[in-house]
């Protein structure tokens, strides 16, 4: 018999007959007597694909945004590798949708000192004018008293750079600080970088134009900056 399976089943799929055979105890006390499960457990833990499919997925293939070459890669590759196990498969359009991909991304510190620094474009991100460097100089979200207060900021934005994450105070990881550091002093770097993180929400809060964390969450404020005439938004991921 042949089967037809959507190519969103395929990573679900792989995952359960993982998790199940992970459930089931070893060949000598099995607790069902079923040949099928007893043949889900063997594939699931003497001859699973799971390493070897993960690797083409998340290696080879990478990243899958939505109506990127990326996406479009693996979908065609799962249809091929479902060709190779008999089952029959086919590509449903869903919508349409923008592609976007992503270019070279190269961003340098210039003044008070030169420096590359890493960053990478957000998804859905446009590209600098002509795709041409651009520089410009820097301005941090200020700390207004409400979205009144940050309307009238506004005109300083033009032109610039805006950041609106908070800075870190500490580039170690907390298990560097507790390797390394007395307990009392990894503490109150804790207790401090805690405290800056709640300061910094309640900032963006008071702007009007935030409605909870992450990129979703600023998404409202990104494009008021945009608006007036933001050079580019930078900032922290997650």
């Amino acid at each position: 018999m042949r089967r037809v399976l959507p190519a969103t089943v395929f990573l679900a799929a792989v995952a359960t007959i993982t998790a199940a055979a992970q459930g089931f105890p070893q060949p000598s006390g099995f607790a069902l007597d079923d040949p099928v499960l007893r043949r889900i457990w063997a594939i699931g833990t003497d001859s699973s694909q799971l390493p070897r499919l993960a690797q083409v997925l998340f290696d080879s293939l990478g990243p899958r945004l939505t109506a990127s070459p990326g996406m479009t890669a693996a979908q065609n590759w799962l249809l091929a590798t479902y060709t190779v196990w008999g089952i029959t498969a086919r590509k449903e359009q869903y919508g349409t949708w923008r592609g976007w991909r992503r270019g070279k991304s190269h961003i340098d510190l210039i003044t008070p000192r030169q420096r590359t620094l890493e960053g990478m474009a957000l998804a859905w991100s446009p590209p600098t004018p002509r795709g041409r460097p651009l520089r410009a100089g820097v301005v941090i979200l200020p700390d207004v008293a409400d979205s009144n207060a940050l309307v009238a900021w506004l005109p300083q934005a033009k032109g610039k750079f805006v950041l609106i994450s908070m800075a870190q105070p500490t580039c170690r990881p907390d298990d560097s600080w507790e390797r390394w550091a007395t307990q009392s002093t990894a503490d109150s770097m804790k207790a401090r970088r805690t405290a800056a993180q709640q300061a910094w929400q309640q900032r963006l809060q008071r702007t009007g134009y935030v409605t909870g964390g992450g990129v979703a969450g600023a998404a409202a404020l990104t494009r008021r900056l945009e608006a007036a005439g933001g050079a580019g938004i930078n900032g922290r991921r997650g």
